[in-house]
């Protein structure tokens, strides 16, 4: 598998029934390691975020094209083929929060894009918030609050042809909380960032200590 890295405002996680097989299909969810990669083996079905340690929710996606890159023969045995022939565009994503309290989080599309090759799995790394919803999600925990938030997202996009591409809904249930950190032995500060994708505020991972 070759892996593609998109960054972007948003994420998402638990994939929703569809009627039909869509052309571009996320396989499962699950957190990055601390290089970005994204684990195959490993997946999550909900999150949760301590915005006193994190501004974002970072989540990766294992996401498959269903099309099929079909040669063109030519002469005797011969072949012509455009491996980006079947490739899908992503150009923006729908995105919505129901949340409890109800905040009234507006919902929003954003554009991005991705390209991904047919009949090929790829990664695609996520933030679940929008500036919109993290604003609200910050007033409405800072001070001790929780909030129960279920994303809810649909990427848009097109092929090398032109055809019109949605991908199946995708769901991702979220607790946000704002809860400060102090490092449990006197005189010890959280370490500094280090890693392209820092989990400390996610899923309940804390920042290791050190002496200044």
């Amino acid at each position: 598998m070759k892996p593609i890295y998109l960054a972007a405002l948003m994420a998402f996680g638990s994939v929703s029934c569809v009627d039909n097989t869509p052309k571009l299909q996320v396989l499962h969810a699950a957190l990055p390691d601390p290089d970005c990669t994204i684990p195959e083996d490993e997946a999550i079905l909900r999150g949760s975020l301590n915005l006193g340690l994190a501004g974002d929710f970072l989540l990766g996606l294992i996401i498959t094209s269903n099309l099929t890159d079909t040669p063109i023969l030519v002469g005797e045995g011969g072949q012509v083929s455009d491996p980006d022939s079947q490739a899908i565009y992503i150009r923006s994503v729908d995105v919505s929060y129901r949340t409890e309290p109800d905040l009234g989080i507006e919902d929003a599309n954003v554009p991005l894009f991705g390209g991904f090759r047919p009949n090929q799995d790829s990664s695609l790394l996520l933030g679940l918030l929008t500036r919109d919803a993290q604003a609200a999600l910050l007033a409405a925990t800072t001070g001790g609050g929780i909030v129960d938030t279920l994303v809810t997202m649909r990427f848009r996009g097109e092929t090398a042809t032109g055809s019109k591409v949605e991908v199946n809904e995708f769901t991702f249930p979220l607790v946000v909380t704002n809860v400060g950190f102090v490092c449990p032995k006197p005189g010890e500060v959280p370490s500094p960032r280090s890693e392209a994708c820092d989990l400390r505020g996610l899923n309940g991972v804390v920042p290791e200590c050190e002496a200044p």
